[in-house]
């Protein structure tokens, strides 16, 4: 057994991780795609991929994404012949080791309703939290639309940045240097977007896009809460789709929690529907390493 532990993914291993999902996919029945992109991790350095290899062919990887100082999602599949191997246990001690190194003291197990295997999960003392709905839109199910309210939508600038954070804190409750951080890698990325709601000359509301290739998704998108349940955040949705279906975007996609009841509304209401659904188990550092 052989552990690497990457914190640069190459476009190779890239290619390693998809294959792997995708025998897994065939013999569970499973849809798997995890989101490989490490832009938002609070720690720029930190390894976040760890694969495990027998013979020179990829047998189970397990891939961190840890957007705030304090946790990190930990997604990990193993080839089907290959489980209660004992790779999985593996992979997961040596993301502890480098997760204790960043000081991150819980973590959040994603799975599917529909694994086979989320029992590994419980072994760990892992505790159900909460599940998120993957919902899109397609754009040919998608009428663009003028709102009435007098509310204009920007793409963000650095210049804005003090606006921005402030609505970010507001809407999310985050810290000011998260909030920062977040806001500048995505004016700061290839491939992402943020946009900003504008009403009588003050930025109340974010949302960042990521693209990949013909699909957008949204995250981060936020109301100041001095201008909450006034049917704010349905309008700036509105007018970011209608900033996407009118460019290259023929498909937009975003997650949402189950128990945020009014966003799961305001998204269906819009024509989002879901298409999958991921549960979060969590554990302590601590307690794993009891286990």
């Amino acid at each position: 057994m052989i552990i690497k532990s990457i914190c640069r993914l190459s476009s190779a291993i890239k290619k390693e991780i998809r294959t792997l999902e995708q025998l897994c996919a065939q013999a569970d029945g499973v849809r798997y795609a995890t989101s490989l992109d490490s832009v938002l991790n609070f720690h720029a350095e930190m390894k976040h991929t760890f694969l495990c290899y027998e013979n020179h062919q990829l047998v189970a990887f397990l891939h961190v994404f840890a957007p705030t100082h304090s946790e990190a999602e930990i997604s990990a599949l193993t080839l089907p012949q290959c489980r209660t191997k004992g790779y999985f246990t593996a992979l997961l001690l040596r993301a502890i080791e480098e997760l204790k190194a960043f000081q991150i003291s819980d973590v959040l197990f994603v799975s599917q309703p529909s694994y086979p295997r989320n029992q590994v999960i419980k072994h760990f003392g892992a505790a159900y939290e909460f599940s998120e709905y993957i919902m899109s839109l397609e754009r040919k199910k998608y009428m663009i639309q003028i709102p009435e309210q007098p509310m204009s939508l920007f793409i963000q600038r650095m210049g804005y940045m003090k606006q921005l954070i402030e609505v970010s804190v507001k809407s999310f409750h985050d810290s000011s240097e998260e909030a920062q951080r977040l806001i500048e890698m995505a004016l700061l990325s290839a491939n992402r977007q943020g946009y900003m709601a504008v009403f009588n000359d003050k930025i109340i509301g974010i949302c960042f896009a990521r693209f990949e290739g013909a699909e957008a998704f949204l995250y981060g998108l936020g109301i100041h809460t001095d201008y909450q349940g006034k049917g704010f955040g349905g309008i700036f949705l509105k007018l970011v789709l209608n900033e996407l279906f009118s460019g290259a975007a023929m498909k937009v996609k975003l997650e949402v929690e189950s128990r945020n009841a009014s966003a799961l509304h305001l998204y269906t209401k819009t024509g989002f529907a879901s298409e999958n659904t991921v549960d979060y188990y969590r554990a302590t550092i601590k307690n794993l390493l009891g286990v």
